[in-house]
């Protein structure tokens, strides 16, 4: 939209003109925005952190011989997750 009404008003093509934006947000959106990916960090490493502690329970309790049907129940999984669980 700023592109063509440029070039109508310079008598330029629209493919010549060049729009620059510099955005500046106010300090405190700049900070919920630093805090929400702050959040979705630690989020992250918390669900990798929960696989890895759900991946040790399938294979303690395979180990142990329980079978994978039953390692998917008490986990609240199929068994053939269990089963990729344990793999």
């Amino acid at each position: 939209m700023s592109k063509d009404l440029i070039a109508m008003m310079t008598g330029n093509n629209e493919e010549d003109v060049v729009v620059d934006y510099d955005i500046r947000l106010p300090d405190a959106v700049a900070e919920h925005l630093r805090r929400s990916e702050e959040l979705r960090a630690t989020s992250a490493e918390a669900q990798a952190a929960a696989a890895a502690e759900i991946r040790s329970a399938a294979r303690q309790l395979h180990e142990q011989g329980v079978a994978l049907r039953y390692v998917g129940k008490v986990l609240g999984v199929s068994h053939q997750r269990a089963h990729q669980l344990v793999s």
